[in-house]
Parts: C-alpha cells; structure tokens; sequence
C-alpha cells in the first residue's frame, strides 16, 4: 500500500474586527474577597477583550466603578510599556501568560503578574485562572471569567496581518501584505497564521515526515506553541473536500509535533496542516 505526503497548505480566516467584548455572557464574573464581583463583561461594547498579543476594555465593579485593561493602542504597536500614565495595560504573551497593570480611578493600580498570581488564559477552552493584586483591594481571583475568543487587534492597513505581529518583524507596516517577503513559497499572511518568521525563507511551516505502518500513519509537521495545529487528509487531489485526521491541537513547546492517524488503510492519502492563532475566528 502507497502512501503520499502531499505538500503543506494553509488555513485562511478573516481576522476580527478590535471591537466589542470578547467575554463569555455565561462565564463574566472575577471576584474579590474585599471588593465582591467584578463585571469582565461590563457593557458588552466596552466590555473587555483578551487579545493575542494584549487586551483592552473595562471590567466593572458596583462597589470599585470601572477598571481599565487598557486602551487598545500601545504606544509601539505590540505591548503595553506600562511606563507612563497613556501607555498602560494588559499585554498577552501569546502563549495565555498576561502581565501588566490596569486601572481604576477608584481603586488605583491592579498588578497582572506571573510570580505570584499567574493570571492565564487558556488558549483552547478561553478559561480565565490566577489571581490579580490591588494595594487598595488585596486579592481578585479570574476563575469564573471566560473569553469566546482571542482577538487579533488592530490591522491598520487591512492586509489580513495584525499590526502588533507586524510590528514584532518590522518596525513599519507596508513591508509585508499580499506577497511573499521572503520568497519562501509562503505568503505573508500564511507567515502570521502559522507564526513563522516572514524574513527567514528557511522558518515556515511543513510536513517533515510521514511513516506508515500497516493501517496506521505517523505525520510530523513544524510548530510554535503561539498556534493551533490541524492534520487534515484527503484520498483524492480532484476533491476540494478534506478530513480531520483527529483533533486540534496547541502544543506546549516545539520544534516540531507528530500525530498517530489510526485506520489509514487507503490507497493513497494526502496530508495538509492548517494554523491558525488560538480561539481565533
């Protein structure tokens, strides 16, 4: 029996609009022993948002009044300084650890730090843990928030690439867009999607291996844990539909990942790898 790797391809998606809350409606409340519930939703338009690469929007409190997670626009385009009273806020280091500061007029400055109280978020299930410290209020815990998704942020120019992964490559946004920077074969918006580096024609994502054993197949592909990884296959290259060879999954560390497909006893297959950012839409 004849097995075939065909050559890696990418998942596309549209990358979100930075507007409205991204806060699950059933999972919203934080809470503080000294302070009670905390709103993450707070009014759905100006609610917070978790976001790849930091967050933005207000929680509310009824007894502290409104706290700010940030104002979406830090000043180098990719993380909050939280140096400055204009250049504060929650930065998200893409693999679900959130550092910095928030603010509320009420209750002064609320730390998000990864010694003590380890805020995270999970990249696959959206679900808030740790805990936050206000010199003013101790203790606020985030185990009852939850986000639906994990927003790209800002993309000025509208090339499909967030402006705070742009920035991250290139200290300007009209390097990368609709081609292909790096002449690797990989386009610039398949580079963010799989999180390759889209200067470096030798960083991109592919299939490295695929061993078949009876009716069983090994695929091992490229990977950063800032995506999530599909294995797809398909039996015919005139088909435009392909299969899920198993479950998504983010791993925990790279440089590369491998899954065990059970019952591949066809003819021929042929295996793809899509990327995308967590929890994204």
């Amino acid at each position: 029996m004849e097995k075939i790797s065909h050559s890696l391809c990418f998942v596309f998606f549209v990358v979100a609009a930075f507007a409205g809350t991204t806060v699950d409606p059933n999972n919203q409340y934080a809470y503080g022993a000294n302070i009670g519930w905390i709103n993450a939703q707070g009014d759905v338009t100006n609610g917070a948002v978790i976001g790849q690469a930091f967050c933005s929007g207000y929680m509310y409190g009824a007894n502290v009044g409104w706290i700010s997670l940030g104002d979406g626009t830090p000043d180098d385009g990719m993380k909050y300084g939280n140096d400055s009273a204009t250049d504060y806020g929650i930065n998200h280091d893409g693999v679900g650890n959130l550092t910095g500061y928030a603010y509320g007029a009420n209750i002064g400055w609320i730390n998000f730090e990864q010694t003590y109280g380890k805020p995270k978020v999970d990249r696959s299930t959206g679900e808030l843990s740790g805990y936050v410290w206000g010199a003013n209020v101790g203790w606020i815990g985030l185990s009852g928030v939850a986000t639906l998704t994990i927003d790209s942020g800002p993309d000025t120019d509208g090339d499909g690439i967030p402006d705070a992964w742009e920035y991250g490559h290139t200290n300007v946004l009209t390097a990368l867009g609709g081609g292909d920077f790096d002449g690797d074969g990989v386009s610039d918006v398949n580079e963010y999607l799989a999180d390759t580096d889209p200067f470096d024609p030798n960083d991109r994502l592919v299939i490295t291996e695929l061993t078949v054993a009876a009716d069983t197949n090994l695929v091992a592909w490229t990977c950063v844990p800032t995506r999530k990884y599909t294995l797809e296959y398909k039996t015919d290259l005139t088909s435009s539909n392909w299969t899920a060879a198993g479950s998504s999954f983010i791993p925990s560390s790279g440089p590369e990942m491998d899954e065990e497909v059970i019952g591949a006893n066809d003819s021929n297959r042929f295996y793809r790898v899509k990327a995308a950012p967590p929890l994204s839409q």
